[in-house]
Parts: structure tokens; C-alpha cells; sequence
């Protein structure tokens, strides 16, 4: 699916959360919708959502927020030991404060998808619902051939691994055509990204097996049977555990990457769940 007519500098945005220096993606009105990205090298929540942002944006005030140590956001930021599901939820708090936001839904995407249901955990009247992809509490995958390709590029950031990680995020070549590689490429080893995304790996997560259970908010959780990265199989571990839930999953070799492989289909249902 073509991009809509919204563009990345048009729609840029920083704020200062708590002195930290956040990059975000703003456009539409109404219910608000916070968007994050994954975590593997590279990620960025504008190349993560801007597939469906147009669609999405139609319906809500979207915004795209990368985290600390991932595309614009500041770099070398600290935890100071908190888990990252912790930190990011209060964070994403944090930036609806200073954005006026009282109530927001929630896509959080692979590894910040706990930061996502953390959120829905701690501040259970400021969320609507919650959107994640690729991820289920107390599910773990373990050194799939997808993960392993992300230590290796973290390891030796080539091209030629930049190559092989893109073909285990999405089996389809028209969805990474030389162009969206190379993007992900500088994306990867802009200065200090790599160090920085070291302090928001995902297994500095908590645990959230036991926590879900007290979730009120209604999730979807979204998946492409060909995930290499994290496999589909997971789906069942979330639709077990957490209470609420609901899973979408697309098959036709969908991989890793659903907001873009099936951007009109996943921006038309998220917006049915997220209004119904």
C-alpha cells in the first residue's frame, strides 16, 4: 500500500519529558493514539506506523513517539536501573502531561509492547485500549534466526547484515525494496544509537506473566504467520494470559512488519477495535 500525503518534516515534532529530549510524528484529532516502535537496530517509529498513519490520523491524534536512543530521540539515555517496561510507561505518561493528553489508546510494537500493557498495569484511567504486536507476557522465543540476526548486526553493523535482518523481519521482497534497507541502515548506525539501545534491550523487560492478570484494558494483539523474528505460536501464550484479549493474525507470508505488509487492513482494524 502507497504512503498517504502526510510527511515525516511536516508532521515532526520534540518535546522535553522530563529532560529528555522526545521525537515524535503528530497529526489528526480527537481520541488520542500513542504509537512506538520496536526494538531492533534502526527501529523508529515513524518507518514502524507511517504506512497506516494517514488512515489512523483520519480518526484520531496520532502520535509516532520514538523512544529514548531510537531514531531522533535523545541518545545515551539512563534507566538508572528501572525495567523498561517501567520507564517507558511512565515516560510515555510523562509526554501526555506535557502534551495535554489525559486518556490515550496504545500500539506498542515487539519489544516495547510490554512498555504498552505496563502502562494499561500502572495508569489504568489514562488508557483506552491497547494495540501490540508481536509479543505475549512470559512467552519467549528464544535465539530464533531473526533475533540472532539482530545480535550479529549489532555485532558487525554491515550492509550485508542489515540485508539478511530485513529478510527475516519481512520473507517478501516487494517490502523491502534497496531503498527501505539503506534507510534502515543509516537508521542502525547513526552515532550513538547502537550504545544507546543496549540500555533498552528486551530482556531488561519485567516479567509480566503474573502482572497481567490484573489488566482491565481490551487488547488486540496483532501477528504475521511468517514473523521471523518472534514466531506467530506466541499469539496463543497471549490470547492465555492476558484477560482481555483478542488476536488478529495474517497469514499469505505476512512477517514481522503487519503495519506496513498490510497497512489498509491493519489501520482499518485497529481503528474498528479501537472505536467499537
Amino acid at each position: 500500500m502507497p504512503m498517504g500525503e502526510l510527511t515525516k518534516e511536516e508532521t515532526d515534532r520534540f518535546a522535553d519529558v522530563g529532560g529528555i529530549r522526545i521525537h515524535y510524528n503528530e497529526a489528526g484529532s480527537g481520541p488520542a493514539l500513542i504509537c512506538t516502535h520496536g526494538g531492533g537496530p534502526g527501529a523508529n517509529a515513524w518507518d514502524n506506523t507511517k504506512w497506516a498513519f494517514d488512515a489512523l490520523a483520519e480518526h484520531f491524534r496520532v502520535i509516532l513517539m520514538d523512544m529514548p536512543g531510537f531514531g531522533e530521540s535523545e541518545k545515551g539515555v539512563s534507566r538508572h536501573g528501572v525495567p523498561v517496561d517501567v520507564f517507558c510507561a511512565r515516560l510515555q505518561r510523562d509526554l501526555m502531561d506535557v502534551l495535554g493528553i489525559e486518556r490515550s489508546h496504545l500500539y506498542g510494537s515487539s519489544a516495547f509492547s510490554p512498555a504498552a500493557l505496563r502502562f494499561g498495569l500502572e495508569y489504568p484511567e489514562r488508557v483506552g485500549k491497547i494495540v501490540i504486536q508481536a509479543y505475549a507476557p512470559g512467552h519467549e522465543p528464544g535465539l530464533t534466526n531473526g533475533i540472532k540476526s539482530l545480535v550479529d548486526f549489532a555485532a558487525d553493523p554491515t550492509m550485508q547484515n542489515m540485508e539478511r535482518m530485513m529478510e527475516l523481519f519481512t520473507p517478501r521482497s516487494q517490502f523491502r525494496p534497496r531503498e527501505l534497507v539503506e534507510a534502515r541502515y543509516h537508521a542502525a548506525t547513526a552515532p550513538g544509537h547502537l550504545e544507546s539501545r543496549k540500555e533498552f534491550a528486551h530482556h531488561a523487560n519485567s516479567d509480566l506473566t503474573e502482572d497481567i492478570a490484573a489488566l482491565r484494558a481490551e487488547v488486540l494483539v496483532v501477528w504475521g504467520a511468517r514473523d521471523g523474528m518472534i514466531p506467530v505460536e506466541g499469539a496463543l501464550a497471549a490470547l492465555n494470559r492476558i484477560p482481555n484479549v483478542r488476536a488478529l493474525l495474517w497469514g499469505g507470508d505476512s512477517g514481522h512488519f503487519v503495519a506496513h505488509e498490510q497497512a489498509e487492513e491493519f489501520a482499518r482494524f485497529v481503528v474498528d477495535f479501537l472505536t467499537h
